[in-house]
């Protein structure tokens, strides 16, 4: 709880308050793009993550009304294929140059199981994907990283005189943290709910979850106001952000047709361990009210996408684009138009309130006859 003014400049007459603040983190799999698709030996797995980060700060006014802000925080996600390429591979690049590794990075991966030597018509298959996720947008606590695990269940079966299968996934808390001694027998798998929450983060209700502020923006600052809130008060969180600077990565000019990329938004600002949380500045504040600075705090804009032709394989959201490319029928279309945008309020779908980052254009090429995967 924190209850004194870090501004030196205030009137005596400006009352005090008093906050809580806590940390919450989501993980689930977002849903599959086609439940009735059957993947191919030679196919891949598109895998993407919805991670909700966020630092709820909560304070009741003079009024006796509970305030809720939730603002959004960055987070880092690293993924490893158990038992490293024997069990299968993440695909980085796109076509006769993509490479592929047991590690990857970001809130998606292109996923290629290791299917070798399977005789049987009919098989079941268990891959295990090890998630270590940081938040990263705030020096409010203590650095910690939480562990989860991506459970891919393969139905392998003989269809159409050929080799294919059928993917369920779902997220589970790891709690045993030596990757290399794992106890599978401890993770709970809840088939019918993937949200999960580590025991670590302390847990808001489901009123807090469902009561999102408001999110205004007027050049530079970022207004977050609680739903449920005092207009005597008028209690709310102030974010003067340096300018948004994100960037589509992606080095070639040219998608080959019908394959499946990852296309990644990277930030063009440069951090170290000094100037980390720097870029931003949070104050919590009201009518009447002291002023209140939460040093280190790093607010995360919501990235959207958008293309002209080819299908986004699980919708528009997310730092990373799972994006299936066009085929040979639409060349014409070449080339496609790739947009990137952002917006600070989390609870916005519309791209007509979005604001434009980046714009990118590919030249669709004929994909080559011996090209694998």
């Amino acid at each position: 709880m924190l209850k004194d003014s870090k501004n030196n400049h205030e009137s005596k007459n400006q009352m005090s308050l008093e906050f809580d603040i806590q940390r919450y983190l989501d993980v689930s799999i977002t849903s599959s793009f086609d439940d009735n698709y059957y993947f191919g030996l030679k196919d891949a797995i598109p895998i993407t993550l919805n991670v909700e980060s966020f630092i709820f700060i909560k304070s009741y006014c003079i009024h006796n009304i509970h305030h809720t802000f939730r603002l959004p925080v960055k987070t880092e996600i690293k993924w490893k294929i158990k038992g490293g390429t024997d069990n299968g591979a993440f695909k980085i690049g796109s076509g006769i140059d993509a490479e592929y590794f047991a590690r990857d990075y970001g809130d998606s991966v292109i996923f290629y199981p290791q299917l070798k030597n399977i005789s049987k018509d009919t098989t079941y298959k268990n891959i295990s994907i090890y998630l270590t996720i940081n938040q990263v947008g705030s020096s409010l606590f203590k650095e910690q990283e939480y562990n989860f695990i991506v459970n891919v269940n393969m139905l392998l079966i003989k269809k159409f005189l050929k080799r294919n299968y059928r993917v369920k996934m779902f997220v589970s808390k790891l709690n045993n943290i030596d990757y290399d001694y794992v106890d599978e027998d401890k993770i709970v798998n809840d088939n019918n709910n993937n949200s999960i929450l580590n025991s670590n983060i302390l847990r808001s209700n489901d009123d807090d979850l469902k009561s999102i502020a408001t999110v205004e923006q007027d050049g530079d600052l970022i207004l977050f106001k609680s739903l449920n809130s005092c207009n005597i008060c008028n209690l709310m969180v102030i974010v003067k952000s340096s300018k948004t600077s994100f960037y589509i990565k992606f080095f070639k000019k040219h998608l080959i047709t019908t394959e499946i990329v990852k296309i990644t938004a990277e930030s063009n600002t440069i951090t170290t361990t000094k100037n980390t949380y720097e870029n931003s500045s949070v104050m919590l504040t009201g009518s009447n009210y002291k002023k209140y600075f939460l040093e280190g705090v790093q607010i995360e804009p919501r990235l959207f996408w958008k293309s002209n032709s080819g299908k986004l394989v699980y919708g528009n959201l997310g730092h990373s684009l799972i994006y299936y490319t066009p085929g040979e029928d639409d060349l014409s279309q070449s080339p496609l138009t790739i947009n990137l945008y952002f917006q600070y309020d989390h609870n916005l779908e519309d791209l007509e309130q979005a604001t434009l980052l980046d714009s990118k254009k590919f030249w669709i090429l004929r994909q080559p006859p011996l090209m694998g995967g």
